[in-house]
């Protein structure tokens, strides 16, 4: 109930516990909208007192918080279907990426834009384009299936309609499209009891094969180009970068397995040490002031 449907506390609360609620009771569990937005992402009003306070303990916890429930969403017992429509941005994204299926409405407009507020995916963003690359892989070379996402993350890509956001690799091919947005909850609600119906069980935590230092140097390489050719700023460089780490399985070497908190620990690091910048500070007020995104 939130303005433009932003994910705080009180959000991650309810959404844990409309889980606990449905594993007990119900076959299926469906995050929906009665209206667009889907989720415009995290509350940025709520976190900018913690983050002027210095209060960045209390920031890792509330990130922490977001990888638990975006964590929930994927190993629920039961089948958790998203039904989205109009923005679905950052963690609104996130919490898309995390559901076993996710129904859209072609006019969905979809991505992962932490860096235009100063910061980078970590609500699971990084870590599921990392598995997800690993899934394409299939055993070979992973640079080529890691660098659409991170172009995507590092240049904050938002999809134009459903369709794109596949392409994008935000949505997955089992995922489905709808054209009239008035069947979207009639249409994941048959999702989700299909799932149901067909011996649901939830999939099991995997280890991930990650790119490494070797991945970082790729990214590294593609974002000192767009640097030098003044395509990006010195703080779009260190965002580029704590993306690549995060994305790519940090200081390990190429092919190494990591397990998931592994990922989301440099995800959860690399946010807290973003939001310490004076730079990034200056993007979320200027964000929170004029709804648009500061270049600096």
């Amino acid at each position: 109930k939130s303005k433009m449907h932003v994910i705080g506390d009180d959000v991650l609360d309810g959404v844990l516990e409309a889980l606990h609620i449905a594993e007990r009771q119900f076959s299926g569990l469906v995050l929906w909208q009665t209206e667009a937005p889907f989720s415009a992402g995290a509350n940025l009003a709520q976190a900018v007192p913690v983050v002027l306070a210095g209060g960045f303990d209390a920031l890792e916890t509330t990130v922490a918080k977001f990888q638990h429930t975006t964590a929930a969403l994927r190993y629920s017992a039961i089948p958790v279907v998203a039904a989205a429509q109009g923005l679905a941005l950052g963690g609104g994204c996130e919490f898309l990426m995390h559901c076993d299926r996710v129904v859209a409405a072609l006019e969905s407009y979809i991505g992962l834009v932490e860096v235009g507020v100063g910061l980078i995916p970590a609500g699971g963003g990084c870590k599921e384009f990392a598995l997800r690359a690993m899934n394409e892989a299939k055993g070979g070379d992973l640079l080529p299936f890691l660098r659409p996402y991170f172009e995507a993350m590092a240049m904050a890509k938002v999809s134009r309609s459903a369709e794109e956001a596949r392409q994008l690799g935000y949505l997955r091919i089992a995922d489905v499209i709808v054209f009239n947005p008035r069947e979207l909850l009639y249409v994941a609600k048959t999702q989700a009891r299909a799932l149901a119906e067909a011996g649901y069980r939830p999939p099991q935590p995997r280890k991930i094969r990650v790119a490494g230092r070797a991945g970082i140097a790729a990214c590294q390489m593609m974002l000192v180009n767009m640097r030098d050719g003044g395509f990006i700023s010195p703080h779009d460089y260190r965002l580029g970068l704590g993306i690549a780490h995060a994305l790519c399985g940090g200081d390990v070497d190429a092919n190494a397995l990591v397990d998931e908190e592994w990922l989301l620990g440099l995800e959860r690091k690399r946010f807290v040490e973003l939001a310490q910048t004076p730079q990034t500070q200056a993007r979320i007020e200027h964000m929170l002031k004029t709804g648009k995104p500061l270049r600096n």
